[in-house]
């Protein structure tokens, strides 16, 4: 495994002992030293699985989004390409609204857009990076098809959405993780609330 994939799962150790306590991290992280050691994509991938559903089982719905809402906020600072290149694209229109017309029309590669009123309906299509892929990020890039995964992993791509827009848009915004790829679907689904 790479650094920086040790260093997420070091992250979402951090996070849980930082808001849920030593005790739910201690039960939460069993085994992530081996699976920070490994460098067996799927094995990653399922060890990042049971650690979400022992975090879905020791701790309140609230908490754990904020957990992995925080890991979300973030990953988008150490990988922050992605937000670089939007807010270089934003500069190029002179509104928010023809920003957003010229994303529906041509969005970044991996991404899908639609507009339904004052929603902005934001779909990361990770199959369009290669078959089998379910997930943007390398700790869950190895989750074998057919196996499914706790959408409370997904609200960390919710934390980052929320930041990648709040850094375009120059203001908060409001983030609705609504179905993802490793949950089931064949792809991710968000509303941004304009």
């Amino acid at each position: 495994m790479t650094g920086k994939m040790a260093g997420q799962i070091h992250e979402i150790g951090g996070k849980i002992e930082q808001l849920a306590g030593a005790e739910v991290f201690s039960r939460v992280m069993e085994g992530s030293k081996g699976a920070a050691a490994s460098s067996s994509p799927e094995k990653v991938a399922l060890w990042v699985k049971g650690a979400m559903e022992r975090l879905d089982a020791l701790s309140g719905e609230a908490q754990r989004e904020e957990i992995m809402l925080a890991c979300g906020h973030n990953c988008i600072l150490v990988n922050k390409r992605p937000l670089d290149a939007a807010k270089n694209r934003r500069r190029n229109y002179p509104t928010e609204q023809a920003y957003i017309e010229a994303e529906l029309q041509k969005p970044p590669r991996g991404f899908r857009f639609e507009r339904d009123g004052e929603l902005l309906v934001q779909f990361y299509t990770p199959r369009s990076f290669g078959p089998g892929m379910r997930c943007f990020c390398g700790l869950m890039q190895g989750l074998p098809e057919g196996v499914n995964a706790s959408r409370t992993y997904c609200q960390c791509s919710r934390g980052f959405v929320q930041k990648y827009w709040e850094g375009i848009l120059g203001r908060p915004v409001e983030v609705e993780l609504k179905e993802t790829a490793i949950t089931g679907a064949e792809e991710c689904r968000f509303l941004i609330h304009l």
